[in-house]
This record gives structure tokens, C-alpha cells and sequence, in this order.
């Protein structure tokens, strides 16, 4: 029965993302611009850009765009500035382009020809409303992903033995309908399990999940992100996370409530607690560009009920994420570990148009929880795509390291 229902829901996603389609419009073609636009626009979508608009006056050209051919925007912006700099070489205008995830604005690149540099900030300004009533080209709806993600899990829990593993690969299925809004079905496929139990053994579903991000639109520099569905660590349920930058952008709150219940998969057959509850958790969160370097106290109330501090040192790499953390709740001993996030190659993959595109994960991970701890200081993820280096894809002072 279950698995008729996932069969359906699938089907529906698929319907819904042809829908989409039809009701947000395709991709228009480059000849919807003239001259010096069309010149920006034509090099952009044959670099592997997206959802790309663009205006211009006798002051400013500005342009919205994502990085769809690229696993790590900061990469992609790097290329977009570089590009849009040369074909209008020193036309004395100030350039503006606008970073997209999903549709949705989230950073702001301003080149200064008096200055000669770039500057990112994650406010908009009045160059958003200018741009986003233009003409879309390579339109990100409906394209689909099917990104093979590894996983490997580690304990030591056996004195005679050094490690217990269990070793995954993990399909998932990813579609985005319209601007903000992505579906994801991932399968779990074991490989090796030693220690993890039965069910882990079996073929069954990962994260299932429909997520809608969006910013609000008073531009008060609030972004944020309405999940429903299936988490990691067997929950479920509806999840609401938003993030607030301060006018020094090194520094910025981000929250998550979520309204949760219990759950786990025996193969694809879905059990599950009608009982539900509130989980919370807020962090303040500080970045010095000189070093990559994020820190994070967060409060938390974490899955089984305890309350405490989690505090995070970690260090963005141009690929690769490290960090080291330390937590203590009310009811247990104080944990600590590592953990890690390493981007896949591919770096660069385009589209064949609206064909699947496959490819690796963006990152694989691993934490490490040193002191063996089992029952407390337990989280949950919302996608399988969310990790500490994904988070960190928007930051303004990462995006200026690559821009300068």
C-alpha cells in the first residue's frame, strides 16, 4: 500500500512540475533583448546560467541569474562577473547582478568603475524590482536532478573491534516546480552494514520532502524556508527556518522551529507517531573573512527534549568545510567531534534541456562524535542537499574572496 502511495506522489510531483511549466512560463528566447544585452544574456546561458533577466540604463546594467551548471555559486558568480565585465569592458556604468537559488534573490554583486572592485552584500535594492519584471531566459522550471549521494557512518562503540560502518548509496530525485519551491525523494541503497541494525539494511526511502524558500518582501534582509515531509533521523513533519543578516554582514541570526513526529521506514513501509512535538533551536552566528572562518553559539532544545548550547568553529575552504564543535545540554555530559563537507566532482555539469540531468551529490560529508554519545544532542535535516558547507553558498564575505 505504501508503496503505491509513494508511486503516486511521485507521479503528482511530475504533473505539478509540468504544471509549473505551463503556468510560470518556459524559457523565453535571447532575441526578447537587443544590443549589449543580448550580447550578456546569450554568453551567460551558454555558460550553464539560469533563470536570466536582465535591464539596463545610462547609469547601471543589472542582471539576476543562478548558477545552475555550478555545484558551488561562488564559482559560477566568479565566472558571470568576469564575463559581464568584459563584454562591456569600460563603459564607465556601474554593474549589478543578482544571485538566485531557485528563483528566489539572495545576494547582491555591485561592480564601482570608480574603484575598480566588486562588493556582495545580501540586501537588494531597487535594482531587484527593476530586473525581475523582465524576460526570463533558460527558465529553471521543472528541470530535474537525480544526484547520487555517498554516505558512510562510523562508531565506536566495540573494544575489539576499531569501527562499526555502515556504507549507502543514496539516489534522490530533485525538482524544482517554480521559484522557490523544490521536491525531493531520496533512496537509501546498502552496501555494507555492521552494526547498524536490520532495517538498514533494507532498500528504502531517505528524505521526502517539499520545501518553498522565499524573502520577504519589504526587503528587510529576512530569508527563509517552509519544509513538509519526511526528515533525516526519522522524523516528521513540517519544519520553518529563516535567517536575518546585520547591516555588518559578518554577523547574522538564523532560527528553525519545527513541529515533529517519529517515524522510520521497514522498507517501504512507512510507521510512524501520531504524537507530535515542538523542537527549536536559534543561533548567533559570527564570520572573519581574513581566515574563512564561521563561529556559532546556538540554543537548542534537540529531538529527545534536552536543552543546552552547541558552539561551532568552522572553516570554509574553496571546496571543502571543517568544523569542530562542542555542546552541552542540561541532562548529559558535555560532546564534542568533527565534521566535514567535500565537494564532488564534477564541478561543472549542464543541461541537455529538460532532460534529467545525473550526476554526483554536490558534497559528500561525515561528522565524527568523539565521546560515543548515543541518545542525547540528536538533529534532523529538512534535505538531503543541507550541510554546514551549502549553508555557507550565500555569504557575502565568502562570495567577495572569489570575487576579488
Amino acid at each position: 500500500m505504501m508503496t503505491k502511495i509513494m508511486k503516486i506522489a511521485v507521479l503528482s510531483v511530475l504533473l505539478l512540475s509540468a504544471f509549473a511549466m505551463r503556468a510560470w512560463g518556459g524559457s523565453m528566447p535571447v532575441g526578447a533583448y537587443d544590443g549589449v544585452l543580448a550580447s550578456i544574456v546569450g554568453s551567460l546561458e551558454q555558460r550553464g546560467f539560469s533563470n536570466i533577466r536582465a535591464s539596463e540604463s545610462p547609469e547601471r546594467v543589472v542582471l539576476a541569474l543562478e548558477c545552475d551548471s555550478y555545484k558551488i555559486p561562488s564559482e559560477g558568480f566568479a565566472v558571470a562577473c568576469a564575463l559581464v565585465r568584459d563584454i562591456l569592458g569600460d563603459d564607465g556604468r556601474v554593474i549589478k547582478i543578482i544571485g538566485l537559488n531557485i528563483g528566489v534573490p539572495e545576494v547582491t554583486m555591485t561592480f564601482d568603475p570608480g574603484s575598480g572592485t566588486w562588493s556582495t552584500t545580501r540586501r537588494l535594492d531597487d535594482s531587484w524590482d527593476e530586473v525581475r519584471s523582465q524576460s526570463r531566459v533558460a527558465s529553471s522550471v521543472g528541470k530535474t536532478d537525480i544526484l547520487i549521494y555517498p554516505q558512510v557512518s562510523l562508531k565506536n562503540l566495540i573494544i575489539n573491534q576499531v569501527y562499526q560502518s555502515l556504507w549507502q548509496l543514496s539516489p534522490a530525485l530533485e525538482v524544482s516546480l517554480w521559484p522557490g519551491m523544490k521536491f525531493t525523494y531520496q533512496l537509501k541503497l546498502p552496501i555494507y552494514n555492521d552494526g547498524y541494525g536490520q532495517l538498514e539494511s533494507k532498500i528504502h526511502p531517505g528524505m521526502i520532502s517539499l520545501s518553498q524558500r522565499f524573502r520577504d518582501p519589504w526587503h528587510l534582509n529576512i530569508n527563509g524556508k517552509l519544509t513538509l515531509g519526511y526528515f533525516s533521523n526519522n522524523r516528521y513533519g513540517a519544519a520553518l527556518e529563516m535567517e536575518y543578516w546585520f547591516p555588518d554582514e559578518r554577523f547574522w541570526v538564523d532560527t528553525q522551529l519545527a513541529y515533529l513526529g517519529n517515524s522510520y521506514w521497514d522498507g517501504f513501509i512507512f510507521r510512524y507517531d501520531r504524537n507530535m512535538y515542538f523542537r527549536w533551536n536559534v543561533a548567533f552566528n559570527c564570520y572573519i573573512p581574513m581566515i574563512d572562518t564561521q563561529f556559532i553559539l546556538r540554543a537548542q532544545r534537540f529531538l529527545l527534549g534536552d536543552i543546552g548550547l552547541k558552539y561551532e568553529m568552522i572553516r570554509h575552504f574553496n571546496r571543502c568545510s571543517v568544523g569542530l564543535y562542542a555542546e552541552k545540554s542540561l541532562h548529559a555530559d558535555m560532546n564534542v567531534g568533527f565534521r566535514f563537507q567535500i565537494a564532488l566532482p564534477p564541478y561543472r555539469h549542464a543541461r541537455n534541456g529538460y532532460r534529467p540531468r545525473v550526476s554526483l551529490s554536490r558534497q559528500m560529508g561525515m561528522s565524527y562524535n568523539a565521546n560515543n554519545e548515543q541518545y542525547y544532542y540528536k538533529e534532523f535535516r529538512t534535505e538531503a542537499s543541507d550541510n554546514i558547507m551549502s549553508r555557507n553558498y550565500f555569504n557575502p564575505c565568502y562570495i567577495n574572496s572569489y570575487l576579488q
